[in-house]
């Protein structure tokens, strides 16, 4: 009896598979565009730095220092 059924669930994953598998080849899908590279002009400059040391720290401060 387990045999048998062992059996029938083996055919049945095996069918199920075999559908979806050949279940997508469904070829209405519309036409993709041609893939386009944007690129840089090389004469601009850089963005500057972000410098964000405004005199709001100290020299002297000791964070995270005994």
């Amino acid at each position: 009896m387990f045999d048998l059924k062992r059996k029938v669930m083996a055919a049945v994953v095996v069918g199920l598979l075999a559908t979806g598998a050949f279940g997508q080849k469904k070829e209405d899908r519309p036409p993709k565009q041609p893939n386009t590279v944007v690129v840089t002009p090389k004469g601009d400059k850089p963005p500057p730095n972000n410098n964000n040391n405004q005199g709001d720290k100290k020299n002297n401060d000791k964070k995270g220092k005994p």
